[in-house]
């Protein structure tokens, strides 16, 4: 049956990682032309991959390979600030993506030249109804196969693990901080109301940064748990 062919061949590329983990794959009318077939046919083959989770379907996003990194993976990574969620988002919204010159101060953290580049990816999400407000720096060097539609299915923390230097260690910054004009407008949240700030600094067991994340929340309606253990 042509479906049990295409199945195979895209299971195949998958666990080749010819689309790696959190990766987009192609439209199913891409597919369709790919592989000469009709779109029932193509929808049948991704039918299988996604009831045997090895793909997932974002409705208006895409056709994603499905991220691996496991739960307690995430519980382990998160340090002691633990989120209440601990899968995707629901839903992303980009607001901004680029790259750019690491600049000084990214020099000093990623201990980098300042001419190298920076892909700095600002953008929102709901989890739960419930929006953040993220940004994400990764050196160039280290994440060359970084694709930024990865993050409407793949954890931050997996995406991070899939860098050149596998992270080890998070070091975080927790803040209460007022909301700016352009914050409260983005999470609907009252101006100056309090936002929690969360800092995050992925580095290797050698202590190098590897990836800084920025995470901020409406602190009224927002709960995260304190781990000492």
């Amino acid at each position: 049956m042509l479906f049990k062919e295409i199945y195979t061949d895209l299971n195949r590329k998958i666990k080749a990682k010819e689309y790696p983990p959190g990766s987009t794959l192609p439209t199913e009318i891409e597919l369709q032309h790919i592989y000469q077939v009709s779109r029932t046919t193509v929808r049948k083959a991704i039918d299988q991959l996604v009831a045997e989770n090895q793909v997932v379907r974002k409705k208006g996003s895409g056709i994603f390979v499905a991220p691996t990194i496991s739960k307690q993976n995430i519980l382990e990574m998160t340090g002691i600030i633990k989120p209440p969620y601990l899968e995707s988002s629901d839903r992303v919204k980009f607001k901004d993506g680029y790259l750019r010159l690491v600049g000084p101060y990214y020099a000093d953290l990623f201990k980098i030249n300042a001419n190298e580049l920076l892909y700095d990816i600002s953008f929102l999400t709901a989890i739960a109804g419930k929006l953040t407000s993220e940004r994400l720096l990764l050196p160039l060097d280290q994440f060359p196969d970084f694709d930024p539609a990865c993050l409407k299915v793949t954890p931050i923390i997996e995406v991070v693990n899939a860098g050149k230097l596998n992270p080890a260690d998070v070091f975080q910054d927790f803040q209460l901080i007022k909301a700016t004009d352009e914050l409260s407008k983005q999470l609907g949240v009252a101006e100056q109301g309090p936002v929690f700030k969360i800092t995050n600094l992925f580095s290797t067991k050698e202590g190098k940064i590897v990836a800084v994340e920025y995470r901020l929340q409406d602190a009224l309606t927002t709960k995260y748990s304190i781990d000492f253990s």
